[in-house]
């Protein structure tokens, strides 16, 4: 008996668009639901969770104009300046808990880095000017359940949730 080629051929060109499709279609969709569900809870939990975002309560004593200070601050300004960018795009606000607050540091725009191709992001930001000291100073607060660092604390306590968040949403 003598050898024989054999010549098979074989098209891949379905499994070829279908593995396209997946990595540039569906994944990168499921992973912005992903980022979306979890930069949501995070916002909510920054603003409520304990210790909860401040908030400057309506009756507080203002230093007067001889002290050299009048606060001019809406009650509920920096919890209504929230916003969640998903890969630069507007998903969500923080206005539904503003109180009386005008929402007049909602960010309009992502103002963040350049987002590499192939790559996915979800930016949480309190657009108000005072976030960071308020966040990082001023232990006394005029809402007894606000606390310093609102914003971190609930990123260590919760990060391993929001993750899981993100894996759920991308399992197919």
């Amino acid at each position: 008996m003598s050898p024989k080629s054999i010549i098979m051929e074989l098209d891949t060109s379905e499994v070829t668009h279908n593995m396209d499709r997946l990595n540039n279609e569906i994944m990168p969709s499921k992973i912005r639901e992903g980022l979306k569900l979890a930069g949501l809870r995070f916002m909510s939990d920054t603003v409520v969770g304990l210790p909860t975002m401040p908030i400057k309560r309506p009756g507080y004593p203002v230093v007067t104009s001889a002290g050299g200070y009048v606060s001019r601050r809406v009650a509920g300004e920096l919890r209504a300046s929230g916003a969640l960018f998903v890969d630069g795009t507007k998903k969500g606000t923080s206005r539904r808990y503003r109180e009386k607050a005008t929402g007049k540091y909602q960010p309009i725009d992502y103002g963040g880095t350049r987002i590499p191709r192939n790559s996915h992001e979800a930016c949480l930001v309190f657009n108000a000017p005072y976030a960071a000291r308020q966040h990082e100073s001023f232990p006394t607060k005029t809402e007894p359940s606000a606390g310093m660092h609102f914003m971190a604390t609930k990123l260590y306590d919760n990060g391993v949730e929001y993750i899981r968040m993100v894996a759920e949403a991308i399992k197919l």
